[in-house]
Order: structure tokens, then sequence, then C-alpha cells
């Protein structure tokens, strides 16, 4: 199978793979939002959150066709750090550290759910 290995400074963190169908995917991420205050959920003037994180992880299927999120990696960054990624073909990757299968007649119902507002939105076809 083709999969990321990924490293933080030189230090190996995880292979991520699927092996048969599926997505892997690795994102580094900066994100700078207002602050909010805790008693208002409002955003305090001029106070900023700011997060850097390196993220591994996937999609697949089960056998009875229900998605299952795959998760890897949730690594903190901070400015500076080196990041490798290398591209291998491999017979297994690590195992992810977290899998998170959905309730298929939940996501049924989601659907449901997303088709009724779209004909509401856009009319009857």
């Amino acid at each position: 199978m083709i999969a990321f290995e990924i490293a933080v400074d030189g230090q190996k963190t995880c292979t991520a793979g699927v092996a048969h169908e599926g997505v892997t995917s690795v994102i580094a991420s900066w994100v700078r939002r207002p602050s909010l205050d805790p008693t208002t959920d409002e955003a305090i003037p001029g106070r900023f959150e700011e997060e850097l994180t390196l993220d591994a992880g996937g999609l697949t299927r089960d056998p009875d066709g229900a998605a299952v999120r795959l998760g890897w990696l949730r690594h903190p960054l901070k400015v500076g750090q080196q990041i490798t990624l290398t591209i291998v073909e491999t017979p297994e990757a690590d195992p992810p550290r977290t899998r998170d299968r959905e309730d298929p007649s939940l996501a049924q119902r989601r659907k449901r759910q997303y088709y009724e507002r779209l004909k509401r939105e856009l009319g009857e076809a």
C-alpha cells in the first residue's frame, strides 16, 4: 500500500495508510480566531487564540458499508519545527490511534434531513 511516513524534527511519529479503498491525508494547519468570553461566548476585542497542528487521518468503510474515520496523529506544532513527509510503499501501516465508526441509521437520517432541506431550498425537481 502507499502510505505517509511522518516525522517531526527528525522523530518519526507514524506511518499512516489505508490498505484497501479509502483516503489518507496529512494536514498542517494554522488557525487564528478571536478569543471568546467564556460567560457570554462573545468575541473579546483585540484578543486572539492561535492553533498550529499537524494531523494525519483517513476514511474507509467497514464491510457493511459504514464509514469509519481513522486518526493516526494530532500533534501541536511550534514555529521553526520541521515536518518530513515521505511517501512509502509498505505492506502495513501503523494501526490508527482512533477509529470512529458512523452509525448507519444516524447517517441515513442525516442524509434524509439534508435532502429535505435541499428540496425546500431549491424546490422539487
